[in-house]
């Protein structure tokens, strides 16, 4: 059978397909969760645009149904060519429920972040920060604190928890999403997936903005390890949620220089994140660095061990001067005051989103 004759006969029919290969509803649900492949916790989704089974994990990469059916099943093209055209032969078509309309998650994401209030020292997100070892001087306007936001599993209520809500904004400023972080006192909530983005646009290129813009900027993926790179080294970091969201990531005008705080994996996923986009904003001028722990880990695993005289860990003792866009004021050591310039430089604030 020809490649092309394969998705043809399946088109349409992947999540009975996949299925019948083993895949949970879960895995199949349209929502951010464990990748069947590597395992991780809410790196990966099956879409299935245009009825072709595509799929991305931010680890395992993307493709469509023929190419996760001989990943999940570890078969080669022919083999599961002939099993993917035995099922298509009797599974029915799938028919979607339409998504909810752009409008609609708008409205969401508004009313959630309208629930939220700022964080306080001493509330359920800081006494979480705090727990892992971050010293918030400034909180910054991009988090808030939702008393008690819902949680599904598999589209059922399993319970409500409170949450760190997290602005991620695109390059030009404006806010496509929010970004979740389910708690339960003090630490992160007995839930398969604590963290997970809420739908709403694109988040290619966007990132969780913690500090102003800044003519130096650094980048991390999660929201900890942007703040505890933040304060080991002394400069702005912004958080891109995730290794793809490295890869991806636009620094808005103004960013002459950009420091990558990549993840050290055991797979190398941070590492080649970061080098890939250190390798691509290059190219278009700016001065970039890209740093990685000594150690397996990230920045906030690196900030907890605290290991004495080290390459990366004797910088958080060095004290940048960098000048924050469009003002004259520089950064300091407690560079989370900083965050009072919001206002002006217009950092963390969404112009439509939420």
């Amino acid at each position: 059978m020809q490649r092309h004759s394969v998705r043809e006969a399946a088109a349409g029919k992947w999540p009975g397909i996949l299925a019948g290969m083993g895949l949970s509803d879960r895995a199949l649900s349209g929502k951010h969760g464990p990748c069947p492949m590597c395992g991780g916790k809410d790196r990966f989704r099956f879409d299935d645009k245009e009825g072709r089974g595509t799929w991305f994990c931010s680890q395992c990469g993307a493709g469509d149904g023929v190419k996760l059916a001989m990943l999940v099943t570890g078969q080669d093209f022919p083999a599961a060519a002939l099993e993917i055209e035995r099922a298509a032969g009797v599974v029915q078509p799938f028919v979607r429920q339409p998504e909810q309309d752009e409008a609609a998650k708008v409205r969401k994401l508004r009313q959630t972040w309208a629930e939220g209030s700022k964080l306080t020292h001493g509330d359920e997100a800081m006494t979480y920060l705090a727990g892992r070892d971050l010293e918030i001087k400034t909180v910054p306007d991009c988090l808030r604190l939702h008393p008690a936001l819902p949680y599904y599993e598999t589209r059922a209520l399993a319970g409500r928890f409170p949450a760190m809500l997290a602005r991620v904004v695109a390059a030009d400023g404006t806010g496509v999403t929010l970004h979740r972080t389910y708690l339960q006192r003090g630490h992160k909530a007995p839930v398969s997936s604590p963290k997970k983005l809420m739908a709403g646009k694109p988040v290619s290129g966007a990132a969780v903005r913690l500090f102003p813009v800044a003519e130096c900027l650094g980048i991390a993926e999660g929201i900890e390890t942007a703040l505890a790179a933040a304060q080991i080294f002394g400069v702005p970091v912004w958080s891109c949620i995730s290794a793809a969201g490295i890869q991806s990531f636009e620094p808005p005008a103004g960013v002459r220089e950009l420091i990558v705080f990549g993840d050290h994996d055991s797979n190398f996923v941070g590492q080649a994140a970061a080098y890939t986009a250190a390798h691509r904003l290059k190219r278009r001028g700016l001065v970039v660095t890209v740093k990685i722990p000594s150690t397996v880990g990230d920045w906030l695993d690196q900030l907890s061990a605290d290991a004495g005289p080290r390459d990366a860990g004797n910088c958080r003792y060095v004290l940048r001067a960098l000048p924050v866009i469009g003002e004259g004021s520089t950064l300091r050591r407690d560079a989370p005051d900083t965050l009072r310039s919001d206002a002006k430089t217009g950092a963390g604030k969404s112009v439509d989103v939420p």
